[in-house]
């Protein structure tokens, strides 16, 4: 301590001072106030004008705040007792722009640009012990001595205490490289039961489409592929054509693609045993046939394509590079869905059995030949997230999968986009490990799931043998020494392990069971895990089965054909689960609700009725002429008569080409109008439907609007 009065130079004060916490200057206690002189550092002397300017430039980047007197503050929630002796040895450990010395004044300098950038303000009580990285400061120390460059942090200047606090802005979640890990030998178990912890939260109200109806199912299904996709439909399939010499190829336009998806939606419902059947005279399907040709309906099949393969870098490693903006399209939608509070992940099989260097077997299920996709899906079907698997290509980040694997590091990339501290999810045995389990704490999110048990460093749990001689319904489970996951093993017919970061053997409730050697029903007690997963760990199970049931119909030797309506097919469930969602809200009547089969076949008319507008020019028969000439337009065939076919809602309500006209029939025609009982030769000439007009009623201009 300096005995005699004076200044010292300014380059000095700023090299003892740094932040307030690595300096000399800043150890200084309450008893060691009084060696020190109040003019000791007197703020005239740094007034003079050399350094003035110099002062100015060094409080370029830092604003003023007020605080109170006699209150202890520590903005990184580091005790600077501790750190002090590491921080003396090693003057670079953590190397700092300095700053400069403050008078005592009721104004504190803090940096704006540099350190506030990642920040946000809170309140806090006086009383509070606040550490904003969540750093045991008792430990601290062994760490720095480890490493000094462990805990680099940008500079900030000695802060007197003062009741606003600065902490990190979470986005979405801790950063994934940033999650804590357990090697085997740190996982340690007890002999405990493990104690439940259910988030406190409420069942979010629904988030409606619109405010007082629901939309049409052309709507929904828009904003998985909006007009842009059909536009690059038909831009590459027409570059594809050219590209490999396609003869007599007319170019599609983004209308005609529209009537191609939707007659392969149409075909999906019809279920036809070949599809060449739509345009025969037997099996005729009218909206096909009338609408499309049969030999361009398989011509624009075989050149449809959504990117240009000349596009596809040399380096390319994505396997699914030619079927990827469509995937992007749908999940960019699903990941802007409101998620519900109970989630599952599994996998997901595309049927192939073709030639594919990334196609999976899988034994057990519906389809064991296929492609594997990875789904992030609600209890009710509704997919939020997806990974399309291709072994070491896939698009997780490997830094990530080397430390809790391939299971692991895909649930981890799928989870990244929601909320904290809002949703359970449940992953079965071929995801869960200890670590897992520990790292969707830290972010946030509940999980359970059954396990394997060599996972989690062997715990003490018993033996199936010893557990069937406690009989069935029996359970035994252990917890963390930590206390941050619990793992319980119950026996139904057979023995099943779970583990949970939330509940384990929680309230247990009663269920009957058939017993087969006894040949009745037994009351067998179930942990609340068990429940849990059961009801909501079917949601990827139940979105396989929805499309299952109409599903597109392709059999090609193309898997990107396969993958592509698929995603087709995935987009439609999706939409069909948002209609119902807002059908419910707005208690719209059961029996006005659209199924499944009648909300994909309102979709795949809508989407031909659409583009049906556009006729596909046709070329004329022998050598094509040198010169331009306009080709006319053969008239069209004469179509069969049509028996209660109504147009869509679509169609209907267009306010274009609705013209009134009479019929030559001998007898009146009913009028179509819901409600209306007269009879009229009246009718719609685009709507194809009779409509009368009379001085009490206008059943045409009702119909249209």
């Amino acid at each position: 301590m300096l005995k005699k009065q004076h200044q010292l130079p300014y380059g000095d004060i700023i090299e003892l001072l740094g932040d307030g916490r690595d300096s000399e200057l800043s150890s200084l206690s309450g008893d060691d106030d009084d060696f020190v002189d109040d003019n000791e550092y007197p703020c005239s002397e740094i007034e003079k004008s050399s350094k003035e300017q110099m002062f100015e430039n060094v409080l370029d980047d830092f604003e003023l705040f007020e605080f109170e007197d006699g209150e202890d503050f520590n903005v990184f929630g580091i005790n600077n007792e501790t750190v002090e002796d590491e921080q003396l040895s090693d003057n670079n450990a953590y190397a700092r722009p300095s700053t400069p010395t403050l008078p005592p004044r009721q104004i504190a300098i803090r940096p704006v640009e540099n350190v506030l950038d990642d920040f946000e303000l809170f309140d806090f009580q006086d009383d509070e012990d606040f550490n904003v990285f969540g750093i045991n400061n008792e430990t601290v120390e062994d760490e720095q001595q480890s490493d000094n460059n462990a805990y680099a942090r940008p500079s900030t200047p000695a802060i007197p205490p003062c009741h606003i606090a600065i902490r990190p802005v979470v986005e979405h979640g801790l950063h994934l490289n940033n999650l804590p890990y357990y090697t085997k030998n740190e996982i340690k178990w007890s002999n405990r039961p493990f104690v439940s912890n259910f988030l406190k939260i409420s069942q979010p109200a629904p988030e409606l489409s619109t405010t007082y109806k629901t939309l049409l199912p052309i709507e929904y299904f828009s904003k998985y592929f909006p007009e842009e996709e059909f536009e690059n439909m038909a831009k590459y399939t027409n570059i594809y054509a050219k590209q490999n010499n396609f003869i007599k190829y007319v170019d599609t336009t983004p209308s005609e693609m529209k009537v191609f998806v939707g007659i392969h939606l149409k075909i999906g419902c019809q279920k036809p045993s070949r599809i060449r059947s739509c345009w025969t005279n037997e099996d005729r399907v009218n909206i096909i046939a009338d609408n499309m040709s049969r030999n361009r309906f398989f011509q624009l099949r075989s050149c449809f394509h959504v990117m240009n393969n000349d596009d596809i870098p040399e380096n390319n490693v994505d396997k699914f590079i030619k079927v990827r903006p469509l995937f992007n399209s749908f999940i960019k939608r699903c990941k802007e869905l409101p998620v519900e509070t109970n989630l599952a992940v599994d996998e997901q099989m595309v049927k192939f059995k073709g030639k594919l260097g990334v196609k999976q077997y899988m034994k057990g299920k519906p389809c064991p030949w296929g492609i594997k996709n990875f789904l992030l899906c609600s209890a009710n079907g509704m997919v939020y997230n997806m990974i399309l698997y291709q072994g070491s290509s896939t698009e997780i980040n490997h830094e990530i999968t080397k430390k809790y694997g391939l299971g692991g590091s895909t649930v981890l990339q799928l989870v990244e986009h929601i909320d904290k501290n809002e949703h359970y999810l449940y992953f079965d045995n071929f995801f869960s490990s200890y670590n897992l389990f520990t790292s969707l704490e830290c972010l946030g999110i509940k999980a359970a799931g059954t396990v394997r048990l060599n996972r989690f460093a062997n715990p003490p749990i018993v033996s199936d043998k010893e557990l069937n001689t406690l009989g069935r319904g029996a359970s035994y489970e252990v917890t963390s020494t930590d206390g941050k996951v619990g793992l319980i093993k119950w026996l139904d017919n057979k023995s099943v392990s779970l583990a949970s970061n939330f509940v384990t053997s929680g309230s247990p409730d009663i269920i009957k069971r058939y017993d087969k050697k006894n040949k009745c029903y037994v009351e067998v007690g179930r942990p609340e895990i068990v429940k849990l997963y059961n009801d909501s760990m079917g949601g990827v199970d139940l979105h396989d089965q929805l499309i299952s049931y109409y599903r597109v119909f392709i059999k090609s030797r193309k898997w990107t054909l396969r993958m592509l309506f698929h995603a087709f097919d995935m987009a439609t469930c999706n939409a069909w689960l948002e209609y119902k969602n807002d059908a419910e809200t707005i208690n719209l009547p059961k029996k006005k609700v659209m199924d499944l089969l009648g909300f994909k076949q309102n979709l795949a008319s809508t989407l031909i009725s659409v583009g049906s507008s556009v006729v596909t020019p046709s070329r004329k028969r022998g050598r094509p002429s040198s010169c331009n000439k306009i080709i006319v337009q053969p008239k069209p065939c004469k179509k069969n008569r049509l028996i209660d076919r109504y147009p869509t809602d679509v169609m209907r309500k267009d306010n274009t080409g609705h013209y009134a006209y009479m019929d030559n029939l001998r007898d009146a025609t009913f009028c179509k109008l819901e409600g209306c009982k007269k009879r009229t030769h009246m009718a719609c000439k685009k709507c194809n439907v009779h409509l009368c007009i009379t001085k009490t009623r206008n059943c045409f201009y009702d119909y249209h609007n």
